[in-house]
């Protein structure tokens, strides 16, 4: 490749800060040529800065500046056909490009991008954006104006007197389970989603203790001193803590019978059941609640005590009822969140019990159920459990010796993956929940990055972060709210319900799906595997919205907000 950098006037880095915390979502442009697939919120100053050219005949290209002045020219480099895609793929590399600035990428044919920008702190946004997400996902509270802005909407799913269904294990009797978040593009609550999606967050305030400081983030609780995550993911605790039964166990999930219609929560007139009860809830809950007792011991001394006490108590149901799963009841259709395997969820609870505890026992659990050290792509719920043992592990010091080979050997073949797909991102496997695999690893490649200070894995979390924005080859950025090439409709009841044009902001989405769920209604345009994605509310095989999508994303921005200013 050959590259010429040329200078670039002074940029005065001000005129870009849009709000007092630096809020920088471009003017949204149509996005000019479909071809080109870049990052379209932009790059850091001293990051990997590539983009691909997909199935169009060109050269070489030119990096403009905002007053159309060239700042780079670059040749392009040939990466041959993507079978996943069906494409044939150019690469461009202007990572010399090191000045801050609003750009654009132009072939030698002379078709250009849409703007974005090279700034220190160009994820910012998108991370708030994520975080707040989980904010217009609470249950049983009205989002007020003073928060929500054109998205306010009145308190839905109150959720205090639920009744138990059969599969509980009880026949009569209601339950007070209110609060918490809405699971996904419904209004369910589910106890094993909601571990996996708050661990992997409070893994990020393990690892980067100053990680996402700021509590402005406008919430019910900002101005409390502590910061906004914190509050936020709580709000889920506090729901998640009333699902245990008198007994330790857990229930699985609080939802309705069946789905109910797009409609807004304060419309829904389905009555709510408590549901289920088994060995995958109670050890997801052991988990999260011992892990959450080691972050809010200095926040809160009382609530950590509390789920530490509830985490043990979990853990011993699980041991004495060590194979109960859960299966929907045949007049129960909402998302079923099922498993039948628990070592890996044994695993999980063992390592954040034995971290907070020290005890014995836990450890010798942590042997007794030895994972694979691998990444099993597609349902992060399911299969990404026993990694996030091995990442509490690793965060905390613990079993470090025997676990940080192991992990390292996983990133470097996830590097060697990103090196041989032409789009230069890990994965070129497509099933439900696509983009969740794609911040999953690069979740691993960050914490490798952490382990070693290796520039390789930083890229490679980079790279699979470029990809959401628009780097992939649909050509959409699967935040909604950011973009050139935004999603518009995605399956996500409030956002269709709300009469609003634009979708509520800051939700990653599931991502290019080869199974097509839901094609029996949905027409999707391509049969590739990764371009089978439709902007069409009704995909939700597709466009749906879901926690453990977000969580990542929160993990993998709010790490590089850190580690690249």
């Amino acid at each position: 490749m050959k590259i010429f950098l040329l200078p670039v006037a002074i940029f005065a880095i001000f005129a870009i800060i849009l709000s007092s915390c630096k809020t920088i979502a471009p003017e949204q442009l149509p996005d000019k040529n479909q071809n080109i697939r870049y990052n379209q919120v932009g790059y850091y100053p001293h990051s990997i800065k590539e983009f691909v050219v997909a199935d169009y005949e060109a050269s070489s290209f030119q990096i403009l500046n905002d007053r159309g002045k060239i700042v780079l020219e670059g040749e392009l480099i040939e990466k041959g056909n993507w079978e996943a895609s069906g494409e044939h793929v150019l690469q461009g590399d202007f990572s010399i490009l090191t000045k801050a600035g609003t750009f654009y990428i132009q072939l030698n044919t002379g078709i250009t991008t849409s703007p974005f920008y090279i700034v220190p702190w160009v994820y910012e946004a998108a991370l708030n954006a994520s975080i707040k997400s989980f904010y217009f996902q609470r249950a049983s509270m009205a989002i007020e104006e003073q928060y929500g802005g054109i998205y306010k909407r009145a308190s839905g799913h109150p959720d205090d007197h639920c009744f138990y269904h059969p599969s509980t294990g009880k026949e009569e009797g209601l339950l007070d389970s209110p609060g918490g978040w809405y699971d996904a593009g419904d209004y369910g609550k589910y106890v094993v989603n909601a571990a996996i999606t708050v661990g992997q967050m409070l893994n990020l305030l393990e690892m980067v203790p100053d990680a996402i400081p700021t509590d402005q983030l406008n919430i019910p609780e900002s101005g409390n001193g502590i910061r906004d995550l914190l509050d936020e993911i709580r709000y889920e605790l506090d729901w998640v803590i009333t699902m245990q039964d008198d007994d330790g166990g857990v229930y699985h999930k609080l939802t309705a019978l069946t789905f109910g219609p797009f409609i807004m929560p304060e419309a829904y007139d389905l009555d709510r059941y408590i549901i289920g009860k088994g060995t995958f809830s109670s050890l997801t809950f052991a988990a999260v609640m011992a892990q959450a007792s080691r972050v809010y011991a200095d926040i809160d001394p009382a609530f950590s005590s509390e789920a530490l006490v509830a985490a043990e108590s979990a853990w011993d149901w699980a041991v004495e009822n060590s194979d109960v799963p859960y299966r929907n009841p045949e007049d129960v259709v909402t998302g079923q969140y099922g498993d039948d395997e628990f070592s890996d969820d044994f695993y999980w609870a063992a390592a954040e019990l034995y971290i907070s505890t020290g005890k014995e026992n836990y450890l010798d659990a942590l042997t007794q159920y030895d994972q694979p050290y691998i990444h099993q792509i597609t349902n992060s719920w399911k299969f990404f459990i026993r990694n996030m043992g091995f990442h509490s592990l690793l965060i905390n010091d613990k079993l470090t010796e025997s676990l940080t080979e192991k992990h390292l050997a996983l990133s470097d073949e996830i590097l060697a993956k990103i090196e041989s797909i032409p789009y230069g991102i890990s994965i070129d496997h497509f099933e439900w929940g696509s983009n969740s695999d794609v911040l999953n690893q690069a979740m691993i490649l960050c914490i490798a990055h952490h382990l070693t200070g290796e520039q390789k894995y930083l890229d490679g979390a980079l790279r699979n972060t470029d990809y959401i924005f628009g780097k992939n080859a649909t050509g959409y950025s699967f935040l909604t709210g950011f973009g050139s090439k935004q999603v518009m409709f995605p399956h996500h009841r409030p956002s269709g319900a709300d009469a609003i044009d634009e979708p509520v902001p800051g939700f990653i989405l599931g991502g290019p799906n080869k199974d097509k769920q839901d094609s029996q209604h949905v027409e999707y345009a391509s049969d590739y595997p990764a371009k089978s994605f439709v902007d069409l509310q009704d995909s939700y095989a597709s466009n749906e919205v879901c926690l453990n999508w977000n969580a990542p994303a929160v993990f993998v921005m709010g790490y590089l907000e850190q580690v690249m200013r």
